[in-house]
């Protein structure tokens, strides 16, 4: 094989062992809140058949996703997490798109660092939309770069899909178009910067400045009518694909309802004569109504929940910019490291500096300080995936001017400069390795761990969860008894009920998953007097708050095992009171 075949192979190999650190063991850590909501909210789209755009949830591709996944391979932390953990572990295949742009080392070392990278790993093996979003926009920029550099418009229909595909993940693709906006003026800029310097020296500095301005206004139109019909065309494909991830399926709910996230406004799309995709497939004359109902509604949703708020209630900037900072230097130091040290190569060599390098360290660092400014909670350590993903093209970068280093220090005879090399090449690389087995692997839920969120529950909770189920299977009547006011806040029933609707469903996340999954039945018992007659019944599992568990130790009996568990990473504890006298050896009753 030749030099090229051999960087192909490479990146080939990478992405199997992307996609395998991805899928084994992706069931072994406790669901999220944000995991168990949306899981339960899944299992309910594929029961009803009924799902709309609710922006807390984020877009409805997982949804749309998952719910034939839950049908064909059970509905489990695995299955949840799989779409994640493929579309995360295929993403070093893309950097292949830019082996036009970086020499083969690069090329390597950016498939190793999506590879290994402990954010992007960690958040692969994480069912939120972060990875997709990220992900697709990341091929839509490929795409994109291989148009301009190529003058070939047939890649701008798959920059377009992948671009609709981020949307229909979540929102804050709307954040990628605005960073490759801010970048590639960045890049215009130093373009004239340097033009400027360049021409200082003859006096002609302002001159050659303006003509290469002049150079970039001709080359955007020209490229502009070589290629409208692609540009239309494209625009079409974006926005049939955002109509179809987003129209509502099954039935359309109340405007109250759908219009949830816009309390006191008064929408201007509404939901009056809107028809479901069933319906407007059935009849295509529908389908101008289904396009402006569904892309006007969502724009306004997205305006409503995510815009809005930030301007009527500004968050704690700083707080949140140096939270951000601190979770992607943490986690991914080796590829901060390398990307300052790429851009700061490629900035001060002779001639211009790189494009596709300088992109991606002002993309990169546009997120760094945009994203701190529209998230809505702090320590969001997800976050951190759409920091490093555009740092790796400067890193990749500087990885191969390491190599190249070093390569040439051997031929040289050097052997302290190629010893350096190799030493730097061995500290990064153990950097990546071990954060990212200590943040994946060792510790998943671990509070020490700067990738985990708030609202991840410890993982010794897994072995009750799972003896839960087991009880529930042996088990006529209540499987489960909340007790306690704490848990208990009962719904007054309506378009979007949640069982167990006796339960402060929020409060108790990610427990209605688990329920729900595993067809657990579970009932409420709010004062002592109810908890008294609950425990008549011989309940194999009862659950209460450690604040409130006074309620049932007082009342219930010995061959109950008491264990503790945290809900969150260091707090909110929940007392769990399972009878295992049932577990051993006990056949399962009659239906």
């Amino acid at each position: 094989m030749n030099v090229r075949d051999r960087t192909v192979g490479a990146v080939l190999v990478l992405t199997a062992l992307s996609v395998a650190l991805r899928l084994v063991g992706l069931g072994t850590r406790i669901a999220h809140w944000d995991e168990g909501r949306v899981a339960y909210w899944i299992l309910e789209y594929a029961e009803t058949g009924v799902v709309f755009y609710r922006p807390i949830v984020h877009g409805p591709l997982l949804k749309l996703l998952n719910a034939p996944l839950f049908g064909l391979l059970g509905a489990s932390d695995f299955t949840m997490r799989l779409v994640p953990a493929l579309v995360g572990g295929l993403l070093p295949l893309v950097a292949l798109a830019f082996r036009h742009r970086l020499r083969d080392a690069a090329v390597v070392a950016l498939a190793a660092l999506l590879t290994l990278d402990p954010a992007l790993l960690y958040y692969s093996r994480f069912m939120r939309n972060d990875i997709l979003v990220a992900v697709f926009c990341f091929v839509a920029f490929a795409a994109v770069v291989r148009a301009i550099d190529f003058d070939d418009g047939r890649y701008l229909p798959v920059a377009a899909l992948a671009l609709a595909l981020g949307f229909g993940a979540k929102e804050n693709a709307l954040a990628y178009v605005f960073a490759f906006v801010g970048a590639a003026g960045l890049l215009a800029g130093h373009r004239l910067a340097f033009a400027w310097y360049g021409g200082r020296a003859s006096g002609s500095g302002v001159g050659s400045a303006v003509a290469v301005l002049q150079d970039l206004l001709r080359w955007g139109y020209a490229g502009t009518r070589r290629h409208v019909r692609a540009i239309l065309g494209s625009a079409v494909a974006f926005l049939a694909t955002v109509t179809y991830v987003y129209a509502p399926r099954g039935s359309v709910p109340s405007e109250g309802t759908y219009y949830s996230s816009c309390r006191g406004y008064d929408p201007i799309v509404g939901i009056e004569g809107a028809p479901t995709l069933g319906a407007a497939l059935a009849n295509p004359l529908r389908l101008p109504r289904l396009g402006w109902h569904t892309v006007g509604s969502t724009a306004e949703l997205y305006a409503c929940q995510w815009i809005t708020p930030r301007t009527d209630d500004p968050n704690p900037y700083l707080e949140y910019a140096g939270e951000l900072a601190a979770i992607t230097g943490e986690s991914s130091a080796a590829l901060i490291g390398l990307a300052v040290a790429g851009f700061a190569v490629t900035l001060y060599r002779p001639g211009l500096p790189d494009d596709l390098v300088s992109f991606g360290f002002y993309w990169g660092a546009a997120s760094l300080v945009g994203y701190p400014l529209i998230t809505d909670i702090g320590g969001a350590a997800w976050l951190a995936v759409h920091v490093v993903l555009p740092l790796s093209l400067p890193a990749a970068f500087g990885a191969g001017a390491l190599y190249g280093v070093g390569r040439e220090a051997r031929i040289d005879g050097d052997t302290a400069s190629a010893a350096a090399s190799v030493a730097v090449a061995a500290l990064l690389v153990g950097s990546v390795l071990w954060s990212g087995y200590a943040t994946s692997v060792a510790g998943p839920t671990d509070d020490d761990n700067p990738l985990v969120q708030y609202a991840q529950p410890s993982n010794d909770l897994r072995a009750t969860l799972i003896e839960t189920r087991e009880l529930a299977d042996r088990t006529d009547g209540t499987d489960v008894v909340l007790a306690g006011g704490n848990l208990t806040n009962p719904t007054s029933g309506g378009e979007l009920d949640r069982r167990p609707n006796c339960a402060d469903w929020f409060e108790i996340t990610p427990l209605p998953w688990y329920f729900e999954a595993g067809g657990i039945e579970a009932d409420c018992a709010p004062t002592g007097l109810a908890v008294d007659r609950a425990l008549a019944d011989d309940p194999p599992v009862v659950i209460v708050t450690e604040t409130q568990a006074n309620l049932v130790d007082d009342r219930i009996d010995d061959r109950y095992d008491r264990r503790v568990h945290r809900m969150r990473t260091t707090d909110t504890e929940y007392v769990y009171y399972v009878d295992g006298s049932r577990l051993s050896g006990a056949e399962p009753q009659p239906d």
